[in-house]
């Protein structure tokens, strides 16, 4: 079974869409706005190992829904088989991560606004800090899966007045940086360490 993390453009709720029959690709429609939304999920790459996990519930072809705190779950169940667990899958688990005064946020798939905690902010990683410089939507880091297990993260400008800056290494507006593990990322008067 395959599993993907997607975020809807239109009203950014973030969806886990599960593929048990493991097809190319998925139609189905947003739960919050009702937007259509095609998911791609890449080829497998490893054979399918012994399951790890069975469901004693059965399965139907139908879809639901489950409302967590923040964020809505959207599982597409589409086949009768158990949970299979691959290595490729295990590894998934392992995000990369902002740390920030010893408190760490984890970054998701695909873009990951970043900002100074705030009852008006938008930002998906709001970092606990009262610094003024950091803005409530500071920059942007999409990570991407390299298919491989590993991820790549890119740093790039949210459109804020205040400075960001890698290692020392100014940002201008525009620059789309390749973070590493261990990466210094000041926003404002701020250090959040990069970590894979």
């Amino acid at each position: 079974m395959q599993i993907k993390r997607i975020k809807c453009p239109k009203c950014n709720v973030v969806l886990d869409v599960k593929n048990s029959k493991e097809r190319p690709e998925l139609l189905l429609n947003c739960p919050r706005c009702r937007t259509e939304l095609l998911v791609k999920f890449p080829p497998r790459e490893e054979p399918i190992e012994a399951p790890t996990f069975c469901d004693a519930k059965p399965k139907t072809n139908q879809s639901h829904q489950s409302v967590g705190s923040e964020n809505f779950s959207f599982e597409t169940q589409l086949g009768d088989t158990p949970f299979q667990s691959t290595s490729r899958e295990r590894s998934k688990a392992k995000l990369p991560k902002l740390i920030c005064n010893g408190e760490t946020y984890v970054l998701s798939e695909g873009e990951n606004v970043i900002g100074r905690r705030a009852n008006t902010s938008l930002a998906t990683i709001q970092i606990a800090c009262t610094d003024r410089f950091m803005s409530r939507q500071h920059c942007i880091i999409t990570i991407t899966d390299k298919q491989d297990g590993t991820y790549k993260a890119v740093l790039s400008n949210y459109q804020n007045k205040n400075d960001t800056s890698i290692n020392g290494y100014k940002i201008d507006s525009g620059d789309a940086i390749v973070l590493n593990d261990g990466n210094t990322i000041t926003m404002g008067h701020t250090n959040v360490i990069y970590h894979t």
